[in-house]
C-alpha cells in the first residue's frame, strides 16, 4: 500500500496545482492530438489525500483501462501526478469524445466508490465535455441525492460530513475481506 499524507493543502497549492494541471493537459493535447480523460478523486475539505485515497486511486486507473479495453482502445499516453495536493491521471486517446465521456459517465455512475472519481474528457480544441453534452443527468451528491452541484454550490453539507462519508466508502471498498493488498 502506498504511503498518504494527511497534510493540509492551502488554497495557493490548490489554484497552482489547478494551473499545472491545465498546462500539462494542453501540452498533451498538443503533442499527442487527441482528445483526454483525466482522472481526479472527488476530495473536498483541505485534506486531499486522505487514508485509502491511494487505494482508490489504483482503482480508478485500472477502471479507465478496463473500460477503455472492452471499447478496443489503450492510451496513446498517460501521464499520473501523485501530490499532497491529489492525485490524478490524463489519458491521451484517439476516439471520439462523445464516446470516452459515456464510457467515464458509466465509471462514475458504477458504485458508490465510482461517485469518487471525476472522470473529464477533453475535447482535442481542449472544452470539456460535459453530461449535459450526452443528455445524462448530473451527478448527485454523497450524502442526500439532489443534484451535487445545488449542495455544493449552497455548502448544504459540512466538510467533515462529507469527508466521514467519504472515508466510510474507502473502507467498505478496500477493507481485507474486498480486495486484496
Amino acid at each position: 500500500m502506498e504511503p498518504f499524507s494527511l497534510e493540509e493543502v492551502a488554497l495557493e497549492d490548490m489554484l497552482a496545482a489547478r494551473e499545472r494541471r491545465a498546462c500539462l493537459q494542453q501540452a498533451m493535447i498538443k503533442e499527442y492530438g487527441h482528445p483526454l480523460i483525466c482522472l481526479t478523486l472527488n476530495i473536498p475539505g483541505p485534506v486531499k489525500v486522505l487514508p485509502l485515497v491511494p487505494n482508490a486511486f489504483q482503482e480508478g486507473c485500472l477502471r479507465v483501462e478496463r473500460s477503455l479495453a472492452a471499447l478496443g482502445l489503450s492510451p496513446c499516453a498517460s501521464r499520473q501526478v501523485r501530490e499532497k495536493t491529489g492525485y490524478e491521471a490524463i489519458y491521451s486517446v484517439a476516439a471520439d469524445p462523445l464516446v470516452l465521456k459515456k464510457a467515464m459517465i458509466s465509471i462514475e455512475d458504477q458504485d458508490r466508490l465510482g461517485r469518487l472519481f471525476d472522470l473529464d474528457v477533453l475535447a482535442v480544441n481542449g472544452t470539456k465535455i460535459s453530461r449535459e453534452d450526452l443528455k445524462e443527468s448530473p451527478r448527485t451528491c454523497l450524502l442526500c441525492g439532489k443534484p451535487a452541484h445545488i449542495c455544493s454550490r449552497s455548502r448544504s453539507h459540512s466538510v467533515k460530513e462529507l469527508t466521514c462519508e467519504i472515508q466510510r466508502i474507502l473502507e467498505q471498498e478496500f477493507s481485507s475481506s474486498n480486495h486484496q493488498p
